[in-house]
């Protein structure tokens, strides 16, 4: 009850949101990364250039700038790496700024000019963080307090006579400044953010209500004609090679269609936010159900958190290419693979069919198709077909962080 009630205080619900925008995370911990930087430069300036500290002050100084560099340099790592960046690392970096800081003015005391003054960034980059005016609010309050007893016990402490406490308090009543002027402006951004979001959630529902739509008229409707095209062939026997050839030529576009029409309705898991393998599972064997061609799907490796677009631009290149093996390659057998490694994702279907002529590229809009949506993620985009291996096998291979248009989105 105590946790939950903390929580409702704080509104640390709200922490999620930022969890929720990978992207924006990420270029707020670049922007704090090269911020710090930045600062270092300023301080390394200062420690070489006409000094007034003494040895003990220096070394100390020496030590914090150190262990600023190790932990700032870890987090610029991980960004340039391309690994996870969560929330936690980028609240860690403030936490070590806050401690940084605060022994920096224990060393130096209430007079210097620099320190406390750091104070300011470390509070707005907190403020960016987390939206919840309380929890800012307790942030800057905590912080304000740990300065105000440093500046009292430290050596060099204030000093009354020279009204340094009306420098204390002015000092601390910016941190407040500083803390809300930041925390409204970004309330507001994410509140625009959050609005995007719903407007795209509500085309979601469409989609997704559009599919069921075609799901419930139009592909029933195309099943239970190939159920009668069929039964029509199963009847007329060899009595009539001419008729047979054209309920075979009738059965297949009729299979072919109702094949199409599962692209909007199997797309549909995808706006509801399953994962891309298993979306792509479902569509596969629905792809064995309709065209009786067996078809596999097998997955390496742990899915990543993809943004929607990304999933439906890698589930369209799936989609097309099991259409070109049905429709086109004569394929008796297809295998999608799907690759998940530590910096890249990978894509590829196979087809054991009679390959592609050499200007497949120029027929149709399918490759065509393919290749746009690998380009838009950033992607590379290959097909392999010809004498020298047996049938066709299109892959899309896009390394995260490289994507274009809003593609992938990588969180744990």
């Amino acid at each position: 009850m105590l946790l939950v009630a903390v929580n409702n205080f704080f509104r640390l619900n709200e922490w999620t949101q930022n969890r929720l925008d990978p992207d924006g995370l990420r270029y707020l911990a670049t922007v704090s990364v090269w911020g710090r930087w930045f600062v270092s430069a300023v301080c390394v300036f200062l420690l070489v250039y006409r000094p007034l500290f003494e040895t003990s002050t220096y070394t100390a100084y020496f030590v914090l700038l150190l262990i600023l560099l190790a932990s700032n340099g870890y987090i610029h790592y991980r960004l340039a790496s391309k690994k996870t960046m969560t929330l936690q690392w980028v609240l860690a970096l403030s936490v070590v700024d806050v401690i940084l800081i605060s022994v920096g003015v224990g060393v130096s005391g209430f007079q210097h000019f620099l320190f406390f003054m750091l104070y300011y960034p470390a509070l707005a980059m907190f403020a960016l963080l987390f939206t919840s005016f309380r929890l800012n609010l307790a942030w800057v309050t905590l912080v304000s307090f740990t300065y105000t007893v440093i500046c009292v016990t430290s050596e060099g402490s204030i000093d009354l006579d020279a009204r340094d406490d009306k420098a204390l308090i002015t000092r601390i009543a910016m941190m407040y400044v500083v803390s809300a002027s930041v925390n409204l402006v970004s309330g507001f951004e994410r509140t625009r953010w959050r609005q995007a979001i719903e407007r795209e959630r509500t085309l979601q529902r469409e989609r997704i209500d559009l599919s069921q739509s075609i799901h419930d008229t139009m592909a029933q409707s195309a099943y239970m004609m190939g159920l009668g095209i069929d039964t029509a062939m199963h009847i007329a026997g060899n009595s009539n090679k001419e008729l047979i050839s054209t309920l075979k030529a009738t059965s297949h576009l009729s299979r072919t269609a109702m094949w199409d029409l599962r692209h909007p309705i199997d797309i549909g898991r995808v706006f509801e936010g399953r994962e891309l393998g298993r979306a792509l599972r479902s569509h596969v064997e629905t792809f064995t159900t309709i065209t009786s061609v067996p078809a596999e799907i097998t997955q390496k490796g742990q899915e990543p958190l993809l943004s929607t677009d990304a999933k439906r631009m890698l589930f369209s290149i799936a989609h097309n290419a099991l259409t070109n093996a049905y429709r086109h390659a004569k394929a008796t057998n297809v295998n999608v693979e799907l690759v998940f490694e530590e910096h890249t994702l990978r894509l590829s279907v196979s087809d054991d069919g009679m390959g592609l002529p050499s200007d497949y590229a120029e027929r149709g809009h399918g490759f065509e198709n393919m290749k746009a949506d690998a380009e838009r993620l950033g992607g590379e985009f290959s097909v392999e077909s010809g004498s020298e291996i047996c049938g066709t096998t299109v892959t899309c291979e896009v390394d995260y962080g490289r994507s274009r248009e809003g593609g992938l989105i990588v969180i744990s």
